[in-house]
């Protein structure tokens, strides 16, 4: 019995890797996170260019920080996974990006493995990677390093990521974009890019040496610098 966890890549529907393709192809049930009851969902509309709706399984996580109520939520999905795979159908879950950088299904992992259960993951394009190619940005040579975090706080902890590697790679930006766009403002960097729903139709690439992006625009967005 495997459960997969497939990555789905940034947003485009052609970045959908041919493994990826080809695992939700034999997939009987192809579970779908999504955080808006309207229906609304990233994962939902890539994978429906390569799926059936009748293969498809909504799953509701509600947008909280409550720890408790998403483990009730993530407990409860496990077991659902279990029941199906137990009736010898092939399942898979989805998720944007790459499947082990900031994703659902590793919570579901650690569930399905206290289950005895084995899980796969599917590699996806991760939003970082679209990112530098969507500007032809290199994140390291020969003798260079980068490093992918999760937003800091503080200006401080940004000049030490910065002195270094040679590129960083900041996600999660949202409720902190102001601390990043002060940090720009405030220090020599050769490149500064925010990237908000890279590949997606709407997608907005801001050059924030040049730029101040509002807000909003901290959502699904991944930024890059370079001292």
């Amino acid at each position: 019995m495997i459960i997969y966890g497939i990555g789905l890549g940034p947003g485009d529907p052609e970045l959908v890797t041919v493994k990826a393709v080809k695992t939700l192809e034999k997939s009987d049930i192809v579970i779908v996170p999504q955080s808006d009851k309207t229906g609304r969902s990233i994962a939902g509309d890539i994978v429906k260019n390569y799926v059936p709706e009748e293969k498809i399984l909504w799953y509701y996580f509600p947008m909280t920080g409550n720890k408790a109520d998403l483990d009730v939520r993530y407990t409860a999905l496990a077991a659902e996974m279990e029941r199906l795979a137990a009736e010898g159908k092939v399942i898979s879950y989805v998720t944007i990006g790459d499947t082990p950088v900031y994703s659902t299904f590793n919570y579901l992992r650690d569930k399905l493995k206290a289950k005895n259960i084995d899980t796969k993951m599917i590699a996806g394009i991760s939003a970082f990677s679209a990112s530098a190619n969507r500007m032809n940005l290199p994140l390291c040579e020969k003798d260079g390093s980068f490093c992918v975090v999760e937003m800091p706080d503080t200006d401080d902890e940004l000049l030490e990521l910065t002195r270094r590697f040679t590129s960083v790679v900041l996600m999660k930006v949202h409720k902190r974009l102001g601390v990043l766009v002060d940090f720009v403002r405030k220090n020599s960097l050769s490149e500064a890019y925010l990237f908000q729903r890279v590949t997606m139709e709407d997608e907005q690439i801001f050059d924030l040496l040049k730029e101040t992006p509002e807000e909003s625009a901290g959502y699904l967005s991944t930024a890059i610098l370079k001292a």
